[in-house]
């Protein structure tokens, strides 16, 4: 905006002949109406010098002048002005009815454009649409800059333009963005990045907004600043995602509330994010070899290779050994982050995911299980800084499974304590009723010879993940633990005729006489065989419940006071 185009508004015009903003002295001649509008600030200080920038547009109602201290406070006050870099002065008539002459002849000493602003005009509104058009000419010339980019871009190979895009989003509309994934992982955007904890509560409430159905963007509020959520579509951001596939957006943070701006900005920030999609499909690009490498370790380690030993185990050495080709030439020989054991061994991990979709249509798909792994593994808090290169994620088993293969150092394993940290922050608030993630984490092996073995102590580690929790992960530690932690292990309908079996005679009985023998059974067995404390939870006099205890050893033919027997019956509880 230039001062002409302020003066020659309808805005700044009265709708009869008098002139709200009327130009008193115009020192430079018809050129200095062509001075830039920057912004514009109001002082009624004397000295205002620290509050003004190059550009600005200075308003006062000239608290400051008095009559009787004569023309040095007007002199100096306009000095000030025009060494901070004013563009023009707005002087409001409000207070003293004109403007005084000494302000007038002050700017037209140094060279200062004059405005008289009428009593009928209050600064807010010039305010106001000095803003607005400065933003129209920031969001026009943005959006034309993003559309060149979008052009260029179909001719290169993406993936690395998040950043730059973001850079210019915050220079042209003073505006603070980051670029998130589901887990909270912080891919680009301000500086200094959000907390940890701040990105992946905004992860997580996106999360929940998708899962509803909600319409983006989506307003939250994290440490006490507005957000504006919008999604990156995991599809280049073309169409509505499938149900759930939200699990694998990506996210766009903007520090700003969506509510107060027009729909040029609001489009404007849903093509920055397709365009940030197409980015993220570059960088996908670039896991396709370790993808590939991925597939052909898990079909070389799966039942159909076990048997064959010879060419099976060179051919899995080989897939592996290019593997870790690929994450040293990406990180540098010694720059892996350890991915080398001592005397340069490699370290091997392997993890296997699961997403139970309890009977929702339309999702998992193997690509978003395998997607939603890659999300969790990529997280500093699990691989650390450099995890792309050293990770290879494949679709696996039914297409709900996925499988990774991972390259770590001797002292930094990758751990199921990490994993649930990242998937357990902001997953679940995508998790529709019933769905569950689990997570299986193997030992770190030396070579591909025992990535067979670790691949299966990750799928039994991935069993036993606690089953109440909707995100879950579990490692080989868990499995020798406890031995109720394997029984997961069994298949599921002979767990189910086991309990069934056992337990039959009690239940009957329960429902026969609306007894209660059951949850006195679990009520003993969880008080260690304890009649007192058993007695005192159950509100039960020792007797009464030596009585029931009794009924349950005659009807189920077993004896309390034996370990197996104690045993057994824990186990039908807990399969039942």
């Amino acid at each position: 905006m230039r001062l002409r185009d302020l003066l020659s508004s309808e805005e700044a015009q009265a709708p009869t002949d008098l002139c709200l903003l009327r130009l008193l002295r115009l020192p430079g001649g018809e050129r200095d109406l062509d001075r830039p509008v920057l912004g514009t600030v109001t002082i009624d200080l004397p000295d205002p010098g620290r509050f003004v920038s190059p550009g600005d547009l200075v308003l006062s109602g000239l608290a400051w002048h008095r009559p009787d201290a004569g023309a040095d406070r007007s002199d100096a006050f306009v000095r000030v002005l025009v060494e901070a870099g004013a563009v023009a002065l707005g002087a409001g008539e409000a207070r003293l009815g004109h403007v005084p002459d000494d302000l007038v002849e002050a700017c037209a000493r140094y060279g200062l454009p004059l405005l008289a602003v009428g009593v009928e005009v209050p600064f807010t509104s010039v305010t106001e649409y000095v803003a607005r058009g400065r933003t129209e000419e920031r969001i026009g010339g943005l959006a034309a800059l993003v559309d060149r980019h979008r052009r260029f871009s179909t001719d290169r190979q993406a993936g690395a333009g998040a950043d730059a895009l973001l850079e210019l989003l915050l220079a042209e509309l003073d505006l603070r963005a980051h670029i998130l994934s589901p887990t909270g992982r912080q891919i680009a955007g301000a500086r200094p990045p959000l907390p940890e904890k701040t990105a992946s509560a905004l992860a997580g409430r996106f999360l929940a907004a998708e899962r509803a159905g909600e319409r983006a963007p989506h307003r939250t509020v994290a440490r006490g600043s507005v957000f504006s959520l919008f999604p990156v579509r995991s599809g280049a951001g073309e169409g509505d995602s499938a149900p759930g596939a939200a699990l694998t957006d990506w996210l766009i943070a903007v520090e700003a509330d969506s509510d107060d701006w027009n729909g040029e900005r609001v489009d404007l920030l849903d093509r920055l994010a397709r365009l940030v999609a197409v980015e993220r499909g570059g960088r996908d690009t670039d896991r396709t070899m370790r993808r590939r490498a991925a597939e052909r370790l898990l079909a070389l380690t799966g039942p159909a290779a076990a048997g064959a030993s010879g060419q099976a185990l060179l051919d899995e050495e080989e897939a592996a050994a290019r593997l870790a080709a690929g994450a040293a030439g990406a990180t540098g020989a010694t720059g892996a982050a350890g991915a080398t054991g001592p005397g340069g061994r490699l370290r091997w991990q392997a993890v296997s995911a699961r997403l139970d979709p309890k009977g929702v249509h339309g999702f998992p798909v193997a690509a978003s299980v395998r997607d939603l792994l890659e999300e969790v593994l990529l997280h500093p808090r699990c691989l650390g800084p450099d995890a792309g290169p050293r990770m290879a994620v494949t679709a696996a088993g039914d297409g709900a499974e996925a499988v990774a293969f991972v390259l770590v150092g001797p002292d930094a394993p990758l751990t199921p304590d990490a994993v649930v940290r990242v998937a357990g922050g902001s997953l679940p608030r995508g998790l529709r009723a019933g769905e569950r993630l689990a997570f299986g984490v193997s030992d770190p092996v030396g070579g591909a010879a025992e990535l067979r073995h670790a691949l299966a102590q990750a799928r039994n580690a991935r069993q036993v993940a606690a089953p109440s929790e909707a995100v879950a992960a579990c490692g080989p530690d868990d499995l020798a633990a406890h031995v109720m932690s394997l029984l997961p292990l069994i298949p599921a309908e002979v767990r189910r005729e086991f309990s069934r079996r056992l337990l039959a005679p009690l239940t009957d009985y329960d429902r026969r006489y609306r007894s209660d023998l059951v949850p006195t059974l679990r009520s003993f067995l969880e008080h260690d065989g304890s009649w007192a404390r058993c007695g005192e939870a159950l509100h039960l006099h020792v007797n009464s419940l030596r009585y029931r205890i009794s009924r349950i050893e005659a009807l189920t033919g077993r004896n309390l006071s034996r370990l197996e027997d104690k045993m057994d019956f824990a186990a039908a509880l807990r399969m039942g």
